[in-house]
């Protein structure tokens, strides 16, 4: 990894950081920028998330931001359990755009996975991981055959891109799991135990909210 030092006026958010090499860790990240990140302005990325169920893994994110850019991202609680983190820095939401993330409106723009992500991988699985652990979930389904009580875990990925979703789907399907795409080609579920202990054998999680829920499931 190299530094570049560029000379800018006093108020401007250009920085001097650090430009990471295309890796896990910078997979992993704009997995998470597709998921709950948005770039609104040229200096600021800012991911939102829930400040009671994603607070540690907020911490998490912030530690990567700086492993991979030296910037050291704000955390924000805002209003109805809202979280912020905010990275402001010209030269890191420039680098990150070059990478294939999107200034404005993602939707609209049709945005889909970045093609240096699938050469590897490696790559696909943190990509993934990160896209997960922001816009996916676990759950338990609980329901009663013959009086006997059952607890059934099950995966639940949601984007309102077909393009992003198919593209998930299709890595699914590489390494051999099986996706649903329900509710008109906006959600992806992974049925039955076996599919989803499959994916965190392969894609893993970092964020508590799912691996906790994983453990409760596992302890029923």
């Amino acid at each position: 990894m190299m530094k570049i030092n560029l000379r800018y006026p006093n108020k401007s958010h250009r920085k001097k950081i650090k430009f990471p090499n295309e890796s896990t860790d910078l997979a992993e990240l704009m997995g998470i920028e597709f998921g709950d990140g948005g770039i609104g302005n040229p200096w600021q990325m800012v991911i939102t998330m829930n400040a009671e169920k994603d607070l540690e893994y907020a911490y998490y994110i912030k530690k990567l931001i700086y492993k991979l850019f030296c910037v050291n991202p704000a955390i924000r609680i805002r209003k109805e359990k809202a979280l912020l983190i905010v990275s402001s820095s010209t030269s890191l939401v420039d680098f990150l755009v070059r990478k294939g993330a999107v200034r404005g409106n993602k939707i609209k723009q049709c945005f889909d996975i970045p093609a240096w992500v699938l050469n590897k991988d490696a790559y696909k699985k943190a990509f993934v991981r990160g896209l997960v652990d922001t816009d996916g979930c676990l759950y338990i389904h609980r329901h009663t055959i013959k009086n006997i009580p059952y607890k059934n875990i099950g995966f639940c990925f949601t984007s309102s891109s077909r393009n992003l979703l198919n593209s998930v789907a299709d890595i699914f399907q590489y390494f051999e799991i099986k996706p649903h795409i329900t509710d008109k080609g906006r959600r992806i579920y992974l049925y039955g135990k076996d599919s989803v202990i499959k994916y965190l054998r392969i894609f893993r999680s970092v964020n508590p909210r799912i691996t906790e829920l994983y453990k409760t499931w596992r302890g029923a």
